[in-house]
């Protein structure tokens, strides 16, 4: 079932917008991230001294790296201290691991953090918005990290905000643990998962680019010919092809040895003009998909049955069936404006996987078949199979012909992950958005017809 909070409690989609919480998708992390910088103009009364919070927070940590002497002294202990955050349940944005589960900074990657941190505090920055674009120098650190450690800091009123939209849109509470830190608060329960759910507001979140790794730090230096000068001698002017971790290094020594650099960068991270992420064109595809998905059955009706001891190639007409019609209406109902945003700019492959996992739960629930897809998060691979009956899969793998690993995927990863799934039947399901050369797309058809032919 894929099904939103709101939807679940038949709650109108108008009244819970009014809110200005996200709806979330159960079981689905939307790959949003809370800009802590958008904090600071929120319209949510809850979170109007949230900003403030946060920077309380790091600035205590910036006095208590001053002081450190040692790796492990009593003050290096209290900034551990203060940069340990304990994993939460009940986000449903980022990557977080197991649907919504959350993820914590472990011992290494906080040392490491840490031992960064008292270098530069040493070299004389001592402007806690440091910790905001932490991502930028130190490894393993990206944007949905750093929104979760933001998320914890001021969770407390993520939590009030929490309670007062669903005190006002009746949605029940009760008693839950967010983890083992807090104590039990009143919070919606996830029907899904039986964990706790925790709202949070659209006016502050941003859109999390699919790569893990942070590299505003270059977008910023776009914005100033200095700065991107003083960059460019630092890492030299291919930096843009070396690796992330090469970036990040070269950023982390050249911001001790330069701390002036760090200033610049810091005054042109503050001063750039924030945007919350737009829900209306969605330009990353992660929210128009569900709507139109739940929607759809009812407009375009598709009959699907299903004996109740199917074997797999049962299976496999109906998940071609589907398969056809997500085809049709791409091409004929205009769903393939979905994939662009509204400049034209294509979206992101997972844009159109989580469009047709959306689609195919919606018209498997409305047959009432005893089918269900199933993928990471709505994103990859979709594995088709029945509750009982045979133990098979069938698999679905969507790509797009802007994919620079088109081929690649028909011959090696779609195999893959058939055999990681014990999927007996797979189906690759392209979809042509443009981005190809008409040989290397006449070469993938020419591989596809080979392979089909033998």
């Amino acid at each position: 079932m894929v099904t939103s909070l709101g939807d679940f409690h038949k709650i109108d989609p108008v009244s819970f917008e009014k809110t200005g919480a996200l709806d979330p998708i159960l079981g689905i992390d939307t790959r949003l991230f809370i800009d802590p910088r958008l904090l600071i103009d929120t319209s949510i009364t809850e979170l109007s001294e949230s900003a403030t919070k946060i920077s309380d927070h790091f600035n205590d940590v910036v006095k208590l790296l001053k002081n450190v002497n040692a790796v492990g002294d009593p003050f290096w202990k209290k900034a551990e201290k203060l940069l340990t955050f304990p994993e939460v349940r009940g986000l449903c944005i980022g990557y977080s691991a197991g649907g919504t589960a959350g993820r914590g900074m472990g011992p290494k990657k906080r040392a490491s953090l840490l031992d960064t941190a008292v270098q530069i505090v040493g070299a004389g920055i001592e402007d806690p918005t440091l910790f905001e674009l932490v991502g930028v120098f130190e490894d393993g650190v990206g944007p949905d990290l750093i929104s979760d450690m933001v998320a914890k800091i001021i969770m407390v009123d993520l939590i009030a905000f929490t309670q007062r939209v669903c005190s006002d849109l009746g949605i029940p509470m009760e008693p839950q643990r967010i983890s083992a830190q807090h104590r039990d608060e009143d919070l919606p329960k996830n029907p899904l998962t039986d964990t706790p759910i925790i709202l949070v507001p659209m006016d502050v979140l941003r859109d999390l680019p699919v790569a893990e790794s942070f590299s505003d730090i270059f977008w910023i230096a776009e914005q100033n010919q200095e700065l991107r000068d003083e960059l460019n001698k630092i890492i030299g002017t291919s930096w843009r092809k070396v690796t992330t971790s090469e970036q990040k290094h070269g950023l982390r020594k050249s911001f001790i040895e330069r701390p002036e650099t760090l200033t610049k960068v810091l005054n042109q991270y503050v001063e750039e003009v924030r945007e919350r992420y737009d829900f209306k064109d969605d330009p990353s595809g992660e929210v128009q998909w569900y709507r139109i998905a739940k929607d759809l059955p009812s407009q375009h009706k598709l009959s699907l049955t299903l004996s109740s001891s199917p074997t797999v190639e049962d299976v496999f007409a109906v998940v071609t069936q589907i398969c056809e019609t997500f085809a049709k209406l791409i091409q004929d109902n205009q769903l393939c404006k979905l994939l662009y945003d509204k400049g034209g700019t294509r979206k992101h492959e997972s844009a159109a996987q989580l469009l047709f996992y959306g689609i195919a739960a919606s018209y498997c629930e409305a047959n009432n078949l005893d089918l269900s897809p199933e993928s990471d998060s709505g994103r990859g691979p979709v594995d088709f199979k029945v509750s009982s009956g045979f133990s098979g899969k069938v698999l679905v793998e969507i790509k797009l012909t802007s994919n620079l690993q088109l081929l690649h995927g028909y011959e090696t990863q779609l195999p893959i992950y058939q055999r990681a799934e014990q999927a007996t039947r797979g189906i690759y399901l392209v979809l042509n958005n443009g981005g190809i050369t008409d040989p290397r797309l006449h070469a993938f058809r020419t591989r596809v017809h080979e392979t089909l032919n033998t």
